[in-house]
């Protein structure tokens, strides 16, 4: 079971679930979630659940020792404090200090299949609603601490993006042409950690729109400081990659010791 997430407290997330709700069909089950109604769709031969939550999405630790699903996609609002729109996709965890929920120095289990689809669909909504904004996969980043695979979808980046219906529709759209792709796909991609870079993960973004990669974690430039083998091997494990593309230029200062822990470990890497 796939289950969808969205908080009551989240603006974003809100005019996300009233559009998933008015396009696609869900019907209304007789459960209760935190005091609100929960929806069913079948999707391929799954079933995805829509659940509204009273706590901000960043806060809900081991939510899955609530919901039995097998997958967990948070629809929630992305937050810059730039304000340029976007609309969003990302894994979660910590490779440092929990400032946002989550555990520090903990990576969550994530779909890198599914990061793929969700950014190849935001795209292709984009594409066909004439969207100026940017569609970006960001690095890796905070909570909530969740130990089944869980993706992030957002709009962003102010308010003003945040209670518009059709970018709410946009990704909506994502959302549910994202998981049917998801249902249906036939052969894996091949999962990568993604090493270097800014937050919002440029360089990687041609691996994940026009090669057969899926880069499930980004440890951004700002976090390689603290990278060590333990927490690369957590972060792989996270997402089933067997190896690392780097962000070469994006590196910096820290490209020889990267370099230099993926040799020791026996990690094949490339420049991606």
């Amino acid at each position: 079971m796939i289950a969808i997430i969205t908080s009551a407290r989240d603006v974003a997330g809100v005019a996300i679930r009233q559009q998933l709700l008015k396009d696609y069909g869900f019907v209304e089950l007789p459960e209760k979630f935190d005091g609100f109604p929960v929806f069913t769709l079948p999707i391929e031969e799954q079933e995805a659940r829509l659940y509204t939550t009273a706590t901000d999405s960043i806060n809900c630790e081991d939510i899955d020792k609530r919901i039995p699903a097998d997958i967990f996609v948070f629809a929630t609002r992305h937050v810059s404090k730039a304000g340029v729109p976007a609309l969003t996709t990302h894994s979660i965890g910590n490779w440092g200090k929990a400032d946002f929920g989550g555990r520090d120095g903990i990576i969550c289990p994530t779909s890198p299949n599914l990061l793929k689809l969700f950014l190849q669909n935001l795209a292709a909504v984009a594409k066909s609603g004439d969207y100026s904004g940017e569609v970006v996969q960001e690095s890796t980043h905070h909570g909530p601490f969740i130990e089944k695979p869980t993706v992030f979808i957002e709009v962003g980046s102010s308010e003003s993006e945040w209670k518009d219906e059709k970018l709410a529709s946009m990704v909506a759209d994502s959302l549910i042409g994202g998981l049917g792709d998801f249902v249906a796909l036939e052969n894996d991609f091949t999962p990568v950690v993604g090493l270097g870079g800014m937050h919002y993960a440029e360089s990687f973004r041609k691996l994940m729109l026009e090669t057969d990669y899926a880069v499930g974690h980004i440890c951004p430039k700002h976090h390689l400081q603290s990278l060590t083998k333990e927490l690369l091997q957590h972060a792989m494990k996270a997402c089933g990659a067997k190896s690392v593309a780097l962000d070469w230029k994006g590196l910096g200062k820290e490209k020889e010791k990267v370099v230099k822990l993926l040799k020791s470990e026996g990690i094949s890497y490339f420049k991606g």
